[in-house]
């Protein structure tokens, strides 16, 4: 019996050779695969969660956002405890409970989180939750203004100029009031006027060094040369 296989049939000989090449081609792509990951890696593993509550919060869903802001500060996140503060001092999706949103602003603080700083500050500067405290004010306000934070430039401008715990002090007063009006705060710009009626012409040149010297502190550029006195880029000081 002759078997129907034809040895000059090249048929098998094309199929084993395509096969082999499909197989080359697969670990090919797979090593290409592999190259393009590790050069152009995807997105994180772990979703940007703090992230994903601001926007919650945003949109009104309080109970979600403060059970991931929750989980969050549990984990020693500073701005999550700065949320978790702000939230549970009003009651939104938490129980109101004052002493331990400023524990949480401690928490927040603690990490130059300036938002906690600057709301500690108005805290202890107001004294409608707490007692009235001008020199916790004061530190409180000063870190976060020296972070850029203009609320909290404007404060202590008010604080320098009414002598809120402090001898009041016209030049500091315009300095951060100048601070605070430069970094966008429109409020602030009453208090630069108000504290430039307080200042002597001979102390307004005394003012702008000084908030120069605070624009140096918090790295940014003063401004050019021949601006107008209360219109340069003076920020913070003490």
């Amino acid at each position: 019996m002759t078997s129907s296989a034809d040895p000059h049939d090249p048929r098998p000989i094309i199929i084993g050779v395509g096969f082999a090449v499909v197989l080359l081609a697969g670990a090919l792509f797979t090593v290409f695969l592999q190259t393009w990951d590790s050069r152009w890696p995807g997105p994180a593993q772990k979703p940007d969660r703090l992230g994903f509550a601001e926007k919650v919060l945003q949109n009104g869903d309080d109970a979600t956002a403060a059970k991931i802001f929750s989980e969050l500060a549990a984990e020693d996140n500073g701005m999550a405890q700065y949320w978790l503060a702000h939230m549970t001092e009003l009651g939104l999706g938490v129980s109101r409970d004052l002493p331990t949103a400023i524990t949480l602003y401690k928490k927040a603080a603690a990490k130059n989180i300036s938002e906690a700083e600057r709301r500690l500050g108005e805290i202890y500067l107001r004294g409608d939750i707490v007692p009235p405290d001008f020199n916790r004010a004061k530190s409180y306000l000063e870190q976060a203004a020296y972070q850029g934070d203009a609320r909290a430039a404007m404060q202590l401008s008010r604080m320098y100029r009414l002598g809120l715990g402090m001898p009041a002090n016209p030049i500091n007063a315009y300095a951060w009031s100048e601070v605070a009006s430069l970094e966008g705060n429109t409020v602030a710009k009453r208090e630069r006027d108000a504290s430039l009626r307080d200042l002597k012409e001979s102390n307004q040149q005394e003012a702008v060094a000084l908030a120069r010297d605070i624009l140096n502190r918090i790295k940014r550029e003063p401004p050019a040369p021949g601006d107008k006195a209360e219109d340069q880029g003076k920020q913070p000081t003490q």
